[in-house]
């Protein structure tokens, strides 16, 4: 059962989009199924992207919500503690999932469950994260889980994290074992992101509950189009600009790469990151008006084309 996570040092490097968008890959790339589903936890728990894009129905006052991954309101571990003995068709916990397997494309509705947050929720204090620290109902989820039968098992979970190191995501740091780090390649998100990977997850991953070998895959999102333009010429200052951005971006990953697992407890990923041309997520005009799932709607453009399969290429990478 893989466990994956969708982070970024700071906001607004579209990793919701990018989650959303990768989900029905993944899921098809690890086989997913009704009996043998992923599970998808909202845990921004500040702005719940992944809830407002993926339920529709907004969830308010959910049976089972994300933010019971963190603090148990008191029914929640006496649940967990028995659904592991029990199929995955007919048992309690699983039914409180919301099935999003056809919303995503898919033939099994039930391939990919999701959990959103409770909109309506008060926010969880960093008092109150302190207050239950290890004994989170996060871990004992992911222990019920592991304690199933392989063929019963989930194929994975996968959390849309909170930006940088708030609370839930300190403690999804420590039981994941794949991350997708967007970062636009801006100065800001370079240097965030250089700061986040070399000081901020390492002192949590040491702190880790489980020896997983941890993976993160660097992938830079918005990466400007270098497109012809209507005169079919291209634009000499964009293919500077983004040369440029991609230099940067490789010295930036060198840097990481100097260091050794032991230092920083982590691989780091960099094939999102392997030419001026074939860098990361690609911007796409459609995306600034509006969170798609882009493969289902009509009439793409050849970029938006080469996008799709940029989120398939990304699917292959976590789930390889």
């Amino acid at each position: 059962m893989r466990i994956i996570s969708f982070n970024s040092y700071k906001g607004g490097a579209c990793r919701t989009t990018t989650c959303f968008n990768t989900l029905p890959f993944i899921a098809k790339n690890l086989g997913a199924t009704a009996h043998q589903p992923i599970l998808v936890f909202d845990a921004d728990l500040d702005s719940m992207g992944l809830t407002t894009i993926l339920a529709k129905n907004v969830f308010n006052n959910a049976p089972f919500s994300s933010q019971n991954l963190f603090v148990d309101d008191g029914d929640v571990i006496s649940e967990i503690s028995n659904f592991g003995l029990e199929s995955v068709e007919t048992d309690s916990f699983f039914k409180k999932f919301k099935k999003v397997g056809n919303e995503l494309g898919l033939e099994d509705d039930g391939s990919v469950l999701f959990c959103g947050a409770d909109m309506k929720a008060s926010t969880i204090s960093d008092d109150k994260f302190k207050t239950m620290k290890k004994d989170m109902p996060l871990f004992d989820i992911i222990n019920a889980l592991n304690d199933m039968a392989e063929e019963d098992r989930p194929k994975a979970i996968i959390f849309d994290c909170a930006a940088g190191v708030q609370p839930s995501t300190l403690f999804i740091l420590s039981v994941a074992q794949y991350f997708v780090m967007c970062m636009r390649p801006t100065l800001q998100f370079r240097i965030g992101t250089l700061d986040y990977l070399e000081t901020k997850i390492p002192d949590q991953i040491k702190m880790a509950k489980n020896n997983y070998r941890k993976q993160i895959i660097l992938c830079p999102t918005s990466v400007a189009s270098v497109d012809k333009a209507a005169n079919g010429e291209e634009s000499d200052e964009l293919r500077l600009l983004r040369a440029s951005a991609y230099k940067k971006i490789e010295v930036m990953k060198q840097k990481i790469m100097l260091y050794d697992f032991s230092e920083l407890g982590y691989d780091l990923n960099t094939k999102m990151i392997e030419s001026v041309d074939d860098m990361g997520i690609p911007e796409i005009d459609r995306f600034k008006w509006e969170e798609c799932l882009l493969y289902s709607v009509p009439n793409k453009t050849e970029r938006e084309e080469e996008l799709i399969k940029k989120y398939e290429k990304l699917a292959g990478i976590i789930c390889e």
